[in-house]
């Protein structure tokens, strides 16, 4: 058995929360919870894979690529372009007044 160090904690950590999130929001329990537990749901990592899963599992009816797959990233995608986006103009930025 290998030990991991603390960087590959953190990353196991999300990677399972995530997975965890996605897996109970397909079998329709994440919802179930979420009524319970109210804030305890609002973790920014379980919400953000709550709202990929959810529209996909919403629509898979209209099949794979017109449903799942269109339909997935309706929430998702703005956050992702513009948390991507915004993410590169800081560092190239920050790398522009570092350099100076």
């Amino acid at each position: 058995m290998t030990s991991l160090n603390e960087d590959e904690i953190k990353l196991a950590v999300s990677a399972t929360l995530i997975v965890i999130t996605a897996i109970l929001t397909g079998a329709g329990v994440f919802d179930k919870i979420a009524k319970h537990a109210g804030a305890g749901t609002a973790v920014p990592i379980t919400g953000f894979a709550n709202s990929v899963v959810s529209p996909a599992v919403e629509f898979k009816l209209e099949g794979f690529i017109l449903g799942t797959a269109a339909k997935m990233f309706n929430l998702a995608g703005p956050v992702i372009v513009y948390g991507c986006s915004s993410a590169s103009l800081y560092g190239l930025f920050y790398w522009i007044t570092t350099k100076i």
